[in-house]
């Protein structure tokens, strides 16, 4: 492995969990650091304005390694952080804890629409003070094209 695969980077630290570090992200760390058939959630980091932050939250409920190996925004993200679960309703956990917290943070995401719960669940994201309907209604009335139109009297 060259020095690049190796180096860690520190992303952070919320003072009371351990630092968190992420990793390049390329092919080969993903084969030699991601054990297949684990469950979790994963954060991939890029540069943004001379800095590396978050771009994406996702998880698997099958296959990190997989999930990881063939991701489309490999050479777009340059790091990743990965937590393994022991389950698909951890790593939703984990996602959706990620996903409010960047959010809130104001670090603009590349994800399109919030984490769908694990398949064949109906579980709620335990960081949604919203319903689903409420927050596709908020999605709706916040799209800049919708508050274009206006209504004639």
């Amino acid at each position: 492995m060259s020095g690049s695969v190796k180096t860690p980077v520190l992303v952070a630290s919320d003072g009371q969990a351990a630092p968190t570090v992420a990793v390049r992200f390329t092919r080969s760390v993903v084969h030699h650091r991601v054990q297949r058939g684990t469950v979790g959630a994963y954060l991939l980091l890029g540069h943004v304005q001379g800095a590396i932050r978050p771009l994406y939250v996702g998880r698997s409920d099958t296959c990190l390694h997989r999930r990881l190996y063939h991701h489309p925004l490999q050479g777009i993200a340059t790091h990743f952080i990965v937590t393994p679960t022991r389950n698909s309703d951890q790593a939703y956990a984990t996602e959706a804890h990620w996903y409010h917290r960047h959010l809130s943070a104001g670090h603009p995401l590349l994800n399109r629409i919030h984490p769908a719960s694990p398949a064949r669940t109906a579980r709620r994201c335990p960081f949604c003070r919203e319903s689903a309907l409420e927050r596709a209604l908020i999605r709706a009335l916040s799209n800049p094209r919708l508050s274009e139109t206006r209504s004639t009297p």
